[in-house]
């Protein structure tokens, strides 16, 4: 992995360059790249609630949980996404392409790692969750070929798609895990 390339394409998403989701979008062999900044962004995004002092054991599941529900949400966003863009608007696009440039689009949710300072941090994490959103706008539009407001629509539809479903899916798998967690606790 280029990490100098990487680096480059990042710093470019950050500053909502469309030309580099046309780029990631045509580069097959980005999706890796992809994969890691969903699982660095979703580690960065939850280490402030690790700290917060659920223990070492108990932070480390809820990190693991929150890697495999974001993986989990990652896929099912991009694959709904790629399923409206195609099916309804005639976008020219499939599941790896949006993969790749809706997995770039993650990085802004780093920014919640700041979430843990005081007053300011709770503020900071929502505009990295705003500049995930308006990321994604653009990941998305590029990566399908269309106007924005189709890559609106489209975006509303998989999130609500999306985040049901992994809200259920995550639930079934997460809830025993938590609840596991919360009796080993009371127990000591």
């Amino acid at each position: 992995m280029d990490t100098n390339a990487l680096t480059s394409r990042l710093m470019r998403v950050l500053r909502f360059d469309a030309s580099v989701y046309r780029e990631i979008a045509a580069d097959q062999g980005a999706l890796p790249q992809a994969l890691t900044i969903v699982v660095v962004a979703v580690i960065l995004y939850s280490l402030p609630a690790f700290v917060a002092g659920q223990g070492a054991a108990a932070g480390i599941v809820l990190v693991a949980l929150g890697i495999i529900g974001g993986l989990i949400g990652f896929g099912l966003y991009s694959a709904v996404a790629a399923f409206i863009a195609k099916t309804f608007f005639q976008g020219k696009t499939e599941f790896q392409e949006m993969a790749r440039t809706l997995g770039f689009a993650y990085a802004w949710q780093a920014v919640g790692i700041l979430g843990f300072i005081p007053i300011l941090g709770g503020l900071i994490a929502f505009v990295g969750w705003i500049g995930a959103v308006v990321s994604g706008l653009i990941a998305l539009r590029e990566s399908a070929e269309f106007d924005t407001v189709k890559a609106l629509i489209t975006v509303v539809i998989a999130a609500i798609v999306a985040g049901f479903a992994t809200f259920c899916a995550t639930g079934i798998i997460g809830t025993p895990i938590i609840l596991a967690l919360g009796l080993a606790s009371g127990g000591q």
